[in-house]
Order: structure tokens, then C-alpha cells, then sequence
């Protein structure tokens, strides 16, 4: 194996463990009557083992972030790797809830500092021409993880079983994981950034550029968790005129997570900000359609573009970060300072939706999410002037 097909080889198993870590925080959702039927569970408990992955990246991203510039990127992946299998093995073979939420804990304990640590090291070995391609495909790790997740489930589970699912994933996970560190080891970082050795990580990182991307993600998180937290209510309340189930328009996402990793091939922020406005734009137009009596037409296709929409800014804004990250600062400490962004709006997201619709019903919500992608355009406009000017890539 030549040098760069082995680099390229890392990089795609890389990609793919990361999405099956987006498998292990999807792959409760399927299994939720089963834990209270038969294994036992309140919801409350099942509520915690949903929810704490996600509560980990909301709370702590950025020190997690911290902790991964100082350790480095390969170490960091390859710990959290191993803790992320070995709570996943215990979720799959413990039957006290007690232990079962113990084992997600250790899950989240290496969920957290993987997400962070896998697009740094991607963006670090990836050569130029790859980069923003390959972190245009992480930007979709959580729809196609989730996707994984609820096909495994249709076809694991009525055959052998719930924990056969549960093994199924998490041996995936592990397999994918020890390829991508058989195949990384060793290998340099294509162009390392010197380090600021006068400041801090955050302050030699968080640059304008960085904030505002960091704020459009957080926009992106609002639209997308407001929207595909409620749709499954709004399809069931009788009042939609959408042809397609809402587990059918959340797989729809990965197709604008594709499509811009095919697109961004040898582009660089400034175009990465252009598609995501664009994204923006499509979610700003399609989102009143979808929510108003427009015809079973209409509003599936308007459906469809707000998920590819969704997908394209998701992968644009992870595709752009090794071109906004200023001299000195850290790849792993912006991914850091995006995804505490996302995790604090994924918190805070649900609650004003649910206000909304319970205010102004699911037109108000269709208006609010409109209104709401306008704000990604203002945020990244700078960017894009600033591309113009050759301030930045």
C-alpha cells in the first residue's frame, strides 16, 4: 500500500467510525418500547440513556476540546475509542438498568472527545485537495449514523434480537475504529500549523471567523432539531398534507451531506460559505410550505429540499473550518467551540419550539424556522467579503 493510498485508506475509516459512533447515539431511539416492555425501564431511565450523549457534548465540548490539543489527536481518538466500545459492549450484554446507564455513561465518556478528536485528525492528514471534502462527510455523521442505526435495527432485530442489535452495532463501531488506528498510526500530519505559544488555545483560536461559523451551526442545530423532534407529531395530528413519513424525510439529510462532499472537492471556505447560504436560503423557503395546507406536492417537495438543504449546511460549515482557523490556533479547539454551540442550542431548541407550536400552532413553527434561517446568510456574509478580499481561503 503506496503512502497516499494508505493516508486516504486512514481517512475513510476514519469517516466511517465516526458515523458508527453516530450509530451508537442513535440506536436507542428503535429499542425504547423494548427497554420498557422487557428489560424493565422507566422512561425517566430511558430518557437518561437517550439523552446523555448528547448532554455530554452540550455541556463540555469546548474543555473536552482543551484536553485534545494538549494529548494529541491520534491519542485522543484511539482513548475514546476504546471507551466508547467497552460501554457499548456493557449496554449490550448488562441487563439491571443501574449498570446498563452505567455503560452509557462510559459510551459518552468516549462519545465526546471522539467527536471532537476524529474531523481535527481527519483535517490534519488529509491532503489539501481532500480536506473539505472529507469534513463535508463528517458533517453528516449523526443523520447517517441514525440512518444506520434504524436499518440495522429492521433487520437485526426481528431475526435475533434486541442485544444482537445492540452487538451487531457496537462490534461495527469497534472493528471500523481498529482499522482506522491500524492504518493512521504513524502517519504525519499533512501541514501542521505552528502553535501560539504566548496564548491560551481558545483565544489563539476563536477568531471572528470562527465564532460566526460557530454561531451558523448553532442556527443549523434549531432548525434541525425543531424541525425533526416535532414532525413526527405534526404527520399524526392530522392537519399535514405530506406524502412521506418523517423517518423517511430525516434520510433524506445524508443526500446534502453527499452531495457537498462531492462538490467541495478542491474548494475552499469561501465557496464552502456561498453553498451554506444557499442552504440556509433553501431552508428559509421551504419550511412554510411544509407547515401550511399547500397540497401533498408541495409540501413533500419542500420537505425534501429543507432535509438536503439541512445536510448541505451541516457539511459546509465542517468543510470550511481548517481554512477559518487562524495562525496558531488549534483545528480540534474550533471543532471544540462549533460543537458547543450545537450542544447548547440542541438543549434549548426543543423547549422554544414546543412553546411556539403550543402558542401559535404549526404554522407559527413553519414562520419561526423560516425566520430563523435568515439569521445563517447575516452571520456568514462577513465570510463571504472577506473571501472576496483574500482574507481568508
Amino acid at each position: 500500500m503506496t503512502g497516499k493510498t494508505r493516508r486516504l485508506a486512514a481517512i475513510s475509516m476514519l469517516l466511517i467510525a465516526g458515523i458508527l459512533a453516530g450509530t451508537q447515539l442513535g440506536k436507542i431511539a428503535p429499542l425504547i418500547g423494548w427497554y420498557r416492555d422487557d428489560a424493565g425501564m422507566s422512561l425517566v431511565a430511558i430518557g437518561w440513556l437517550t439523552a446523555l450523549l448528547g448532554l455530554f457534548v452540550a455541556l463540555a465540548s469546548l474543555p473536552a476540546s482543551f484536553v485534545i490539543s494538549r494529548a494529541g489527536l491520534f491519542r485522543s481518538f484511539v482513548l475514546s475509542a476504546v471507551l466508547l466500545f467497552v460501554g457499548g459492549v456493557g449496554i449490550a450484554v448488562f441487563e439491571s438498568p443501574t449498570l446498563v446507564l452505567a455503560a452509557r455513561l462510559v459510551e459518552a465518556l468516549g462519545y465526546l472527545p471522539l467527536v471532537i478528536a476524529t474531523p481535527a485528525l481527519v483535517s490534519a492528514l488529509a491532503p489539501a485537495d481532500f480536506k473539505a471534502p472529507a469534513l463535508a462527510i463528517w458533517g453528516g455523521f449523526v443523520p447517517i449514523g441514525f440512518a444506520i442505526a434504524d436499518f440495522l435495527a429492521l433487520g437485526v432485530v426481528p431475526a435475533f434480537g434486541e442485544r444482537a442489535f445492540l452487538g451487531v452495532a457496537v462490534v461495527a463501531f469497534g472493528a471500523s475504529s481498529l482499522l482506522a488506528i491500524l492504518l493512521a498510526w504513524a502517519l504525519d500530519p499533512v501541514d501542521e500549523p505552528p502553535r501560539s505559544q504566548r496564548q491560551p488555545p481558545v483565544l489563539a483560536t476563536a477568531s471572528m471567523d470562527v465564532l460566526l461559523v460557530a454561531a451558523a451551526f448553532g442556527v443549523y442545530v434549531t432548525l434541525s432539531i425543531a424541525f425533526f423532534a416535532f414532525l413526527p407529531e405534526f404527520i399524526q395530528s392530522g392537519r399535514s398534507d405530506l406524502a412521506l413519513a418523517a423517518g423517511v424525510i430525516a434520510l433524506i439529510v445524508p443526500v446534502g451531506n453527499i452531495f457537498t462532499g462531492y462538490v467541495m472537492k478542491g474548494r475552499r471556505a469561501r465557496f464552502a460559505m456561498l453553498l451554506c447560504i444557499a442552504g440556509f436560503l433553501g431552508t428559509a423557503v421551504s419550511a412554510l410550505p411544509m407547515f401550511t395546507p399547500s397540497g401533498a406536492v408541495v409540501a413533500t417537495t419542500a420537505a425534501v429540499i429543507y432535509a438536503v438543504a439541512s445536510g448541505v449546511i451541516a457539511s459546509t460549515l465542517f468543510a470550511s473550518v481548517p481554512f477559518i482557523v487562524p495562525v496558531g490556533g488549534s483545528v480540534s479547539v474550533a471543532i471544540g467551540i462549533i460543537a458547543q454551540a450545537g450542544g447548547i442550542t440542541t438543549v434549548i431548541a426543543p423547549p422554544i419550539a414546543g412553546y411556539i407550536i403550543e402558542r401559535f400552532g404549526f404554522n407559527g413553527l413553519g414562520w419561526f424556522l423560516a425566520l430563523a434561517a435568515l439569521l445563517g446568510p447575516v452571520l456568514l456574509m462577513p465570510l463571504v467579503r472577506r473571501g472576496r478580499t483574500g482574507r481568508i481561503d
